[in-house]
């Protein structure tokens, strides 16, 4: 979106939340599983936590993780706070269904918890409790892959694994000061790569961020292709710091994974560290990074950024980026475009710099779009299917890195 009134294009959005204020303040997730127990993290570091909503018997009789867990028909006998609905996708629709019939409207009464955090409750978390809120952020270590992939939404199939370089330790440790420094808390701190098992001073990296800002995040993980394993030193401060691994699962594009997965779980489970192999299904699309050219003005491109509105937030030392992949493709593709699209988080100084900082995250600025807009489907891209981790081949004929044959 293009900012048109800079520090007030929130207005209306920052009025009608400070007219339902007690509703905010008192949070149910209905969904007393593994996607609440992700979001009670964020509720309790603000104390505002009532309870649960779940269709489980067993569940209301008992609690969850120390709280009440209520039925729907219980909770709205009160009904003095706002439901988070934090369910898988098989569940969602019967669920909103439940609301509904209850006469609670979404948007008003309930959120989806992936619109909440992404759109609502970084304005609920600035103007009700002062502190400055995103629900994603990564650092990328290292734009060096154990794979291939083909339609890699990162452009790593294009970087020269052995010339690319790793950002150093001092970047890493910029990066992270220069984000916490103006963000208070953020739901998930994420390393990622290429494949930031490759990163070899990772076990430091960790160290740092978990030492200085571990109480200002609620999930600290790492996404990995499962290729390799951490060393000892890696598990050490994984565990120590509560790390979470997120494996993607690309078996069925390349079914000698399978075993390299279950060395990885193993070690992992061996070591009491947590971790979540995904679906072997995932769907995977082509942003068109590759052969895209729109040569759209800037109104259109306003429409595609407007349309898309990535939460995959980077921050690169003092740089803070909207999108990961258009920093990543336009360097790993070299792409001359986007140099300049970022926040500079060093130079937000002044009393109003967390609105200015929340503007920029919601996707306000002075051109409205990114560069790399151009060369991107965005949300179009689910229109163009691909296979999951297709690999490229090789020079030799291989399909994977000769390093790392599976």
């Amino acid at each position: 979106m293009r900012r048109k009134d800079k520090i007030h294009e929130l207005d209306k959005a920052i009025e009608k939340i400070l007219e339902n204020k007690n509703l905010f303040n008192k949070v149910y997730i209905f969904g007393a599983g593994l996607i609440g127990t992700d979001i009670m993290k964020i509720m309790c570091a603000y104390s505002i936590l009532e309870g649960f909503i779940d269709n489980d018997v067993k569940k209301q009789k008992s609690g969850y993780k120390g709280y009440k867990v209520y039925s729907l028909e219980e909770y709205m006998k009160f009904s003095d706070g706002i439901i988070i609905v934090a369910v898988n996708m098989l569940n969602r629709e019967s669920i909103i269904g439940q609301l509904e019939n209850w006469k609670l409207k979404e948007g008003e009464n309930f959120f989806l918890c992936e619109k909440f955090l992404n759109d609502v409750f970084p304005i609920v978390s600035l103007y009700l409790f002062q502190r400055s809120f995103v629900s994603l952020a990564q650092i990328s270590l290292t734009e060096r892959c154990t794979l291939k992939c083909q339609k890699c939404a990162h452009g790593c199939f294009a970087v020269n694994y052995m010339d690319t370089k790793d950002l150093s330790l001092e970047q890493v440790y910029e990066s992270a000061d220069s984000f916490f420094a103006k963000f208070d808390y953020v739901y998930e701190f994420v390393l990622i790569g290429g494949e930031p098992l490759l990163y070899q001073q990772l076990a430091e990296a960790i160290q740092y961020i978990g030492e200085h800002y571990r109480r200002q995040i609620g999930i600290l993980s790492i996404t990995t292709n499962g290729t390799l394993s951490p060393d000892r030193e890696t598990m050490n401060k994984c565990r120590k710091y509560n790390v979470l691994f997120r494996i993607s699962n690309y078996s069925k594009s390349i079914p000698g994974l399978i075993d390299k997965y279950k060395q990885l779980t193993d070690t992992l489970d061996h070591n009491d560290i947590q971790y979540v192999l995904s679906r072997d299904d995932a769907e995977w699309y082509d942003y068109g990074f590759d052969h895209l050219i729109r040569n759209s003005g800037p109104d259109e491109l306003i429409k595609v950024f407007d349309s898309c509105k990535t939460p995959c937030r980077e921050v690169r030392e003092n740089k803070f980026y909207f999108c990961v992949m258009a920093r990543s493709v336009a360097e790993n593709m070299s792409f001359d475009a986007g140099e300049n699209d970022y926040l500079d988080l060093d130079a937000l100084n002044g009393k109003d710099y967390k609105r200015e900082l929340l503007e920029f995250n919601l996707g306000y600025s002075e051109k409205g779009y990114l560069d790399m807009c151009n060369f991107c489907y965005g949300v179009d891209a689910k229109k163009h299917p691909v296979p999951m981790a297709e690999q490229m081949k090789m020079v030799n004929g291989d399909t994977l890195n000769e390093q790392f044959k599976l």
